[in-house]
Parts: C-alpha cells; structure tokens; sequence
C-alpha cells in the first residue's frame, strides 16, 4: 500500500530523497562557482581552484625574471581565459624541460603569466595577484 501525499513526497522511485535530488545540484554548482578565478583587472573567467596543480614539489613558486621581477605564481593545469602568445623558448625558463610562451587575458589582454610546454605536457604558470575569486557584474 502506497500513500500519496502530494507536498510530501520523501522519496523518488529511484531511492533519492526527493530533497537531495533537487537541492544537491544547486549547492554543487555554488560550491563549484566559488573555486573559480578571474582576471583581477577585467574579472574575465580564467580558471578554477581544481585545475591547481603541483610542478617541481609545490603549487606556488616564487620566480624571478633577468630583468629582476619576482612573481609569486601558482601552476593550473588548464585556464581556458587565457591565451598564449608568441614562439615557445626555454630561454630562461623557470621549469626544467618545458617551453614558455606569455600567457594574457583573453578579454583585456592583461599580462597574467605564462603557458609552459613540452611535447607531451603543459600547464599554466599565474600571477597569483593578478588573479581574483570576485566575479564581475555579469557573473561570468
């Protein structure tokens, strides 16, 4: 014997508790909309917190340029609001083995790190400061 109770239904055919079934995605998707990151500039989406990755031991590393700038970045695997520009060199380059081009916002242009590459790998190389959790107005 089933009981129908129209505003109270517990749970679905499927053994989910209706609740779940209809709150889960919504605290997923907040909780995914909190780990992404923008361009602090134009806040642009560049990334997301689960692209971090560790390269050489460690997720940020503090590197200094020949010019003498020092910045402190962090390494993503994919940051799909970026480009990259120019020839791959390894001319100075601060990973062992990998390639780098300059790696910009692709909405303002802002210098925002590098996409460092071998033949079979890449990751990106961020300027941690020049990235924010803030969205812009439209929400990106």
């Amino acid at each position: 014997m089933e009981l129908a109770f129209p505003d109270l239904v517990f749970f679905d055919r499927r053994g989910a508790t209706a609740g779940q079934s209809q709150i889960a995605p919504s605290v997923q998707d907040k909780a995914k909309k909190e780990k992404r990151l923008f361009c602090a500039l134009c806040r642009h989406l560049i990334t997301h917190q689960d692209e971090r990755i560790q390269v050489n031991g460690g997720h940020e590393h503090k590197c200094t340029n020949p010019g003498g700038y020092t910045f402190r970045i962090g390494c993503f695997h994919e940051a799909g609001g970026c480009i990259a520009i120019g020839e791959a060199t390894e001319a100075h380059t601060w990973f062992k083995g990998y390639a780098w081009k300059i790696a910009l916002c692709a909405s303002c242009e802002r210098h925002l790190g590098w996409r460092f590459q071998t033949p079979a790998d890449y990751f990106h190389g961020l300027i941690l400061e020049r990235l924010t959790s803030i969205a812009g107005a439209s929400g990106n």
